[in-house]
C-alpha cells in the first residue's frame, strides 16, 4: 500500500504539471475564446514534475507551496512554462484530496494569454513512498478581449 502522507506530497508536484499542460494548450488557443482542453501524464519527484501533453509536449512544474490540512493538503505554485514559441507565467492553487485528485484554479500573470483562466484536475494512476505518477485535463480559458 502506498504510503498517504508521500502520495500528499507528492500530489503537490503533479499540481505543478498541470500548468506546463496550460501552456501547450495556449498555444492551440490563442484566437478563440472557447476552453481548451488539453490531456496530460506526468511523474512526480520531491515537488518536481515532468510528463507530456497534448500532442507531446515537455512539461516541467515546481510546487511552490503545501500545507497539509488533516489528511488533505492545501497546495500553491507559481508556473513557468515554455513550449515552443508560447512562455508564460500562471499562479495557480487548489486542494489534494485523500482521495487521490488534485483539483486547482488559477490565472496567467505574464506574457502570452495575460488574464486567461486555467482549471485542472489531477487523477493518481500509481506510485511509491518517493514517486507519483498522474494523468489529468487542463482547460485554459481564454481572457476575454
Amino acid at each position: 500500500m502506498i504510503n498517504l502522507k508521500a502520495i500528499v506530497g507528492l500530489r503537490v508536484a503533479v499540481v505543478a504539471a498541470v500548468v506546463g499542460v496550460v501552456a501547450f494548450g495556449a498555444a492551440q488557443a490563442s484566437a478563440s475564446s472557447a476552453p481548451i482542453v488539453i490531456p496530460y501524464a506526468k511523474t512526480c519527484t520531491a515537488g518536481v514534475c515532468v510528463g507530456t501533453a497534448g500532442d507531446g509536449s515537455t512539461l516541467r512544474m515546481q510546487v511552490t507551496s503545501y500545507r497539509t490540512t488533516g489528511n488533505a493538503a492545501q497546495l500553491t505554485l507559481t508556473e513557468r512554462i515554455t513550449v515552443g514559441d508560447i512562455s508564460f507565467t500562471a499562479e495557480m492553487s487548489g486542494h489534494v484530496s485523500p482521495a487521490g485528485f488534485i483539483v486547482l484554479n488559477g490565472t496567467v500573470t505574464e506574457d502570452s494569454f495575460a488574464g486567461a483562466q486555467v482549471h485542472q484536475r489531477s487523477n493518481l494512476v500509481g506510485g511509491n513512498e518517493t514517486t507519483t505518477s498522474w494523468t489529468g485535463e487542463l482547460q485554459l480559458l481564454p481572457a476575454s478581449a
